[in-house]
């Protein structure tokens, strides 16, 4: 039986042209995919999948921002067993006192400079699914600067580029689903970057296997 995920995406500044190749490469075989551009499409879904990921806020132009009320709705899909990944522009207009920062995510995008050569480097010190056998990686992308609260998630890659040092990878079980938010991702070298697609590949399956819940 196939897997079920939910992909929010395309915006302006994040064609579905752009994301479109990993996606295809991230799930070919085994996998029922549906594409919209609206987080309220998942909210409103009465079985949730076995995984969301967000490549954008899902709020199209012309709509309202998503209410802490809606997202109080899809933090309970986690709490009941999805898993979910934050994947670069899925971290935007998060507020910081926001559902999905104070108890989902615990990290939002604040800030990115113009693109530039981002390296992305898992933490040495540590050990997990979704970083093993992944290698540092460079590629001209939008830095994004995240507000990420490391007391209530697993931190497990930086990115760094001539600006700074970021938290770019974390991760952390909420009831009995999982949380994973990327924060790079903006450009088509990046996303399909061998180690990207590893990455992400890493990422999916443990959102979605009984792995280690940390």
């Amino acid at each position: 039986m196939k897997k079920q995920v939910v992909i929010i995406w395309n915006d302006f500044y994040h064609p579905k042209e752009v994301i479109a190749p990993a996606v295809q490469k991230l799930f070919a075989e085994g996998w029922e995919v549906t594409t919209t551009e609206r987080l309220r499409d998942l909210i409103e879904m009465e079985k949730s999948p076995d995984l969301a990921i967000l490549y954008t806020n899902g709020r199209p132009d012309g709509e309202a921002d998503i209410t802490f009320e809606e997202q109080e709705l899809v933090i309970e899909k986690v709490e009941a067993g999805m898993g979910i990944l934050f994947y670069h522009a899925g971290l935007v207009l998060i507020d910081e006192q926001s559902p999905f920062y104070v108890k989902l995510n615990s990290g939002r995008f604040v800030h990115h400079p113009e693109q530039t050569s981002v390296t992305v480097t898992p933490l040495l010190n540590v050990d997990h699914p979704i970083t093993k056998g992944i290698q540092p990686f460079t590629q001209k992308d939008e830095h994004y600067f995240c507000q990420v609260d490391i007391t209530r998630t697993n931190l497990l890659a930086c990115a760094t580029s001539v600006d700074i040092t970021a938290a770019s990878v974390w991760c952390h079980a909420y009831g009995s689903g999982k949380l994973v938010a990327i924060s790079q991702g903006h450009t088509l070298e990046m996303q399909n970057d061998p180690e990207m697609l590893k990455l992400a590949t890493n990422t999916i399956n443990w959102l979605t296997k009984g792995e280690e819940a940390n």
